[in-house]
């Protein structure tokens, strides 16, 4: 686990709040994903606590692909290739590569 914003121990990493005018997001460092975002203190997201890792894919890039391959298998090139079954209850490669990578903020 990563380091939250205030040093605690997180599942989604690190924590990066930022602020624009009366909007607010917590963007998390596994996956790149937003934790929380609202406007005027009203939430706009069905976010997730601090201590808990995503259950779903809040702004997180799905990328190379989104949605399923089932049995995590395709052709390329004339080539089998095989995915990491990263639904393996259902028996499918889910939304890429990027979801779970670590990401930084740039300034």
């Amino acid at each position: 686990m990563a380091e939250g914003r205030d040093g605690a121990r997180c599942p989604s990493g690190r924590q990066h709040e930022m602020r624009s005018g009366e909007q607010r997001v917590v963007v998390v460092s596994v996956g790149g994903g937003i934790r929380e975002y609202e406007v005027a203190g009203t939430p706009l997201l069905d976010g997730y606590a601090v201590d808990a890792m995503a259950d779903g894919g809040r702004g997180q890039l799905l990328a190379p692909w989104p949605n399923r391959i089932r049995d995590g298998r395709y052709r390329w090139d004339n080539r089998e290739l095989q995915l990491a079954l990263t639904e393996p209850d259902k028996g499918h490669a889910i939304h890429g590569l990027a979801r779970w990578m670590p990401w930084e903020t740039a300034s």
